[in-house]
Parts: structure tokens; sequence; C-alpha cells
């Protein structure tokens, strides 16, 4: 197979990674029609006779067949699996990247789970995981993977959710006493299935306290694009009811693009107006 060169130190970075982790030389649409499919089962075919499966019997025969060819496919699709993530992995890379290389034990676990993955949004979140480990190594962590290797599409789509109504940091600041938030599409249900997952907190009555910076004369709440200065007289410590995202899910939070749920931060914003609290937006 010819090396194919890219010019370009963040698509270098990745195909290095990619090449050490899968054991070939990665090219990108390795595999990209049906014939390159077939070429690849049957090179896993004569894999399978090398390692020594003999014929003795017509029947041990249908089943060592059966064997090698259920062999061959599991690795075709897990192949294909690892070339959409790495395709969608691409268009994440930053203009540049950090010259440290990707731990070797962290690449070695992250191909062993998204092998696996078939559901393209799914991939999706995988490529962008990518992505931001070999730009800046160290920011996903083991337990992470771990983590979203057990999420099924559907609690990634709670998940989504939820980010939209989450400050940068991984903290959803209640606007009442309630525990649920049906009103923004998470019912209690949905936050079980959360917490189950390892992605929230498990507990009701987490707080959260946000201390003032004196130069401004308030507390700074980061919501996406907007950063929010909220204010009250006399106050340098802000106390509020919070939901509480885990390391986990707050590096997770990081690679989902969800627009935030402007409806919820202004329902905040009026619900504490009303407690003496003012608000600011420093930016739009």
């Amino acid at each position: 197979m010819a090396i194919i060169k890219f010019s370009g130190t963040p698509i270098e970075k990745l195909i290095e990674t990619v090449s050490q982790g899968i054991g070939i030389l990665y090219e990108p649409k390795r595999i990209r029609k049906k014939a390159d499919a077939e070429a690849y089962r049957l090179e896993k075919l004569e894999e399978a006779k090398a390692k020594g499966l003999i014929l003795k019997s017509d029947a041990e025969f249908e089943i060592i067949e059966r064997a090698k060819e259920r062999f061959a496919h599991r690795e075709i699709n897990r192949q294909i699996n690892l070339e959409s993530i790495v395709e969608k992995s691409t268009k994440h890379l930053g203009e540049s990247v950090s010259e440290e290389p990707v731990d070797d034990d962290w690449r070695t676990r992250f191909f062993a789970k998204a092998q696996d993955v078939t559901n393209e949004e799914m991939q999706e979140i995988w490529g962008k995981i990518l992505a931001e480990e070999v730009t800046q190594p160290g920011k996903i962590s083991f337990r992470t993977l771990e983590v979203i290797s057990n999420i099924s599409r559907a609690e990634a789509t709670l998940f989504t959710k939820a980010c939209k109504l989450a400050l940068n940091d991984g903290m959803i600041l209640k606007i009442n006493s309630d525990s649920a938030f049906d009103k923004y599409g998470i019912n209690y249900t949905d936050l079980l299935i959360l917490r189950s997952a390892g992605l929230i907190y498990d507990s009701d009555t987490l707080n959260v306290t946000i201390r003032g910076i004196e130069p401004i004369g308030g507390a700074l709440l980061p919501f996406g694009k907007k950063l929010i200065l909220c204010k009250k007289e006399n106050t340098k410590d802000y106390k509020f009811n919070q939901i509480k995202f885990t390391p986990s899910g707050a590096e997770l939070m990081k690679t989902i693009d969800s627009d935030k749920n402007d409806t919820f931060i202004n329902d905040f914003i009026n619900e504490y107006t009303k407690k003496g609290y003012e608000f600011q937006y420093l930016n739009k």
C-alpha cells in the first residue's frame, strides 16, 4: 500500500496515532467499496488458515468454515467502524496540535472500545474524542472512555439535552427546589438514567458556591458563548442549588455540539431577579 503524504501537523499526528493503534499504516477511507471489503475478508480467511485451523472431517470442516466466516465478518465490520470514526475525527482537529504523543495505553483502550461502535451518531462522538486527545493528550480520561463505551444512543440523546442546560463547567443550576426540568425536556426519570450511566452525580441536594470577583462586583456564569455577570448587594459568595455532572460527564460535554437552551437561562435569570439578584450579559 502506497504511503499517502499529507501536509499539516494535525492530520499527520492523527495518521500516526491511528496507525500505531490499529497496527497498520492508516490510509483514510482504506475500505472504499465492496470489492475492497471482499479482499479484506479473503485476507482474514487466509489469516485464520495460517493459525492452524486444519480440516479433519466434513462436520469439522463446516464448523471451521463458519468460524472463519464469523471471524472475517466481525473484523471487517470493526475495520469499517474504525475507518468511519477516524474519518469523522478529521473535521474536528484544530489548526495546531500538541507535540506530546497520545499515551500508548489510552490509544489501545480507545481503539479496543471504538471498533464495535456501529451507530453513526455515536461514531461522531467517538471521532470528536479522538480529535480532542490528538490535539491535547490527557484531555479525555480512561474513566470517560469506559463511561462512554457503555452509553446507548438514547442515553447520549438525553445527555445532549442536559448539556443544553448546563454551565460550561458542568453544572445545571436549579431554578427552584424541583429536581427535574420537565419544561426543558428532562424529567426525573431521565435524570435517573443519566445517573446510572455515570454522567451526573447521584444526589438531588447538591449546591455550589461561586466566589464573587471583587473588581467586577459579582460572579461569572459562563453559559455557552455567553458570559453572564451575577450580582447581589452585600454578597461575596453566590450559592445555588444544582445538578452536577461527573468528571466524565463534564469531559464528554465538551465533545458534544449542543446549542444552549436560552429559554432555560432566561427563566433562571427571571426567577433570581425576583430574589434581588441582578444579571448582565458581558457579551452577546
